[in-house]
């Protein structure tokens, strides 16, 4: 449950004793391009694994996850066979009321604020207001410890896990496909361009690997055909997902759940547990000569880890993309950063339009590339700087360690009697399970405890790893402002 502290660089120096270096290919593609073009220029042919984030990476400003909680709502509220009659005439968005169906529209409204208001409030401070205003992102860092992102995605990932516990996990997968058919026009990446991919490199695997939960990993797969999918994961009981082990009232308003995902059974994949999911299930990817490509949207940079266990990254559609200073031993060499066509401008460009690019895009930079010699002369400063702070970032670790040690040792042993809390309430009935919840609740708020309390002790890792953050984005928005953007 508690992650050990993962500083944004690598902790080992390299051959010239430095703990940072520049990859020794950096791309900026310039004007969208599809993903078959992405692959021709940036995915060699001897490539054994291709790991594609999900969200916003396959479709355009696209969370599938989130919008599969709001479907949970409608089919809560209106039922699914109206649902169904209304599916060809629905649009994109998030909230959907029926204005024929006005007892149904209020009962989405009361479900959608008690479901998604306190989380949704919460990640609109500290995920979108918090990372546009330095001082208040500053004190995301102090609050919530040197991965400040994981820590604020938990709540909204925690509420949406409830909602599907909530249901049937059949009903759950027919929503998940119903949300991924409705918004193929956003998608970025089809089925038949998966098949080219094989043809193109021959031998290799095709993963999804995301927080989002199983149904919505499932939908992604059965319309790609990928070979596999890693997915946030609850415990499967008698058809449905238990809930997971988060009561707080942010992400769980409802009195108590069905049934409950002991601790050691569920994991939210974001991070760096992507990774150790990855080694744990490919450990050819850390073989010497494998060919690896990550594909991320890597949004608000939580993804930047995968510098270390991929060849090549290609960031697309990114509003945080990979910086071009990574880890001394990381194993990326080549960084692409590019924006994917989706499949509705694919259309309106093959029908001749001019503006057929979405609204929605940015400005993005022109086309550069540049040598590994050329981002050292240009961002001499930048690297100075972020060598500077990873030395001190180590040297805080370590003096750090011993006290860390403590608070670790104890978020253990609160980690066991929540364990053993959710096996009570599982398998209690009546007044015992109302006990047994009152006696989780209590071990839970004891674990909050440890975590607020490392997270102090930490505050000297989170300043400068703040610092080391911003100074990787202005490295990167360097190279942008060098195109001429």
């Amino acid at each position: 449950m508690l992650q050990s502290v993962q500083a944004p660089l690598a902790q080992r120096p390299g051959d010239a004793g430095d703990l940072t270096r520049f990859v020794d290919h950096f791309a900026i593609l310039g004007a969208p391009v599809d993903f078959r073009e992405l692959c021709a220029r940036a995915v060699p042919p001897a490539t054994r694994f291709v790991v594609f984030d999900l969200d916003r990476t396959l479709h355009l400003d696209r969370n599938m996850g989130e919008l599969l909680g709001w479907e949970i709502c409608a089919h809560l509220s209106y039922g699914t066979s109206y649902l169904d009659d209304l599916e060809a005439a629905r649009t994109g968005g998030r909230i959907y009321l029926e204005r024929k169906r006005l007892l149904g529209s209020l009962r989405y409204m009361r479900l959608a604020t008690a479901h998604w208001g306190p989380p949704g409030l919460f990640y609109l401070l500290w995920g979108k207001i918090a990372p546009r205003w330095p001082r208040l992102r500053r004190h995301s860092y102090l609050r919530f410890g040197p991965e400040p992102v994981r820590a604020i995605q938990n709540i909204p990932q925690h509420a949406l896990m409830h909602r599907i516990a909530g249901l049937p996990l059949a009903t759950a997968r027919e929503l998940a496909a119903r949300v991924w058919k409705r918004y193929r026009p956003d998608q970025t990446v089809e089925r038949e361009d998966i098949a080219w991919l094989r043809q193109r490199c021959p031998g290799v695997r095709v993963i999804i690997s995301s927080a989002s939960p199983q149904p919505t990993l499932e939908a992604a797969a059965a319309q790609l055909g990928v070979d596999a999918v890693v997915y946030s994961s609850l415990e499967e009981h008698e058809g449905r997902l238990s809930a997971p082990c988060d009561l707080r009232r942010l992400a769980c308003p409802d009195a108590a759940p069905h049934r409950i995902t002991p601790p050691s059974l569920g994991r939210i994949n974001a991070g760096r547990a992507k990774l150790d999911e990855l080694y744990a299930r490919y450990p050819a990817l850390r073989e010497p000569g494998v060919v690896s490509v990550g594909i991320s949207d890597t949004g608000y940079g939580e993804d930047h880890c995968w510098a270390e266990a991929f060849t090549h990254l290609i960031d697309v559609n990114s509003s945080s993309p990979f910086p071009p200073i990574v880890p001394a031993d990381a194993r990326v060499r080549t960084i692409v950063s590019a924006d994917l066509l989706t499949r509705g401008e694919k259309a309106a460009r093959s029908a001749g339009s001019d503006a057929f690019l979405d609204p929605r895009r940015k400005p993005r930079a022109p086309a550069a590339s540049f040598a590994r010699e050329q981002l050292a002369l240009r961002l001499r400063t930048q690297h100075t700087t972020i060598e500077a702070l990873s030395r001190a970032i180590l040297a805080e670790t370590q003096r750090l360690s011993d006290e860390r040690a403590v608070h670790l040792d104890e978020a253990l042993l609160a980690d066991a009697a929540i364990e053993t809390a959710v096996a009570t309430f599982n398998c209690s009935e009546g007044n015992a399970r109302a006990l047994a919840r009152r006696t989780l609740a209590a071990e839970l708020r004891r674990r909050q405890a440890v975590t607020r309390k490392l997270a102090r002790v930490d505050r000297p890792i989170s300043r400068l790893t703040f610092a080391l953050t911003r100074e990787l984005e202005s490295a990167r928005a360097e190279l942008d402002e060098a195109t001429g953007r």
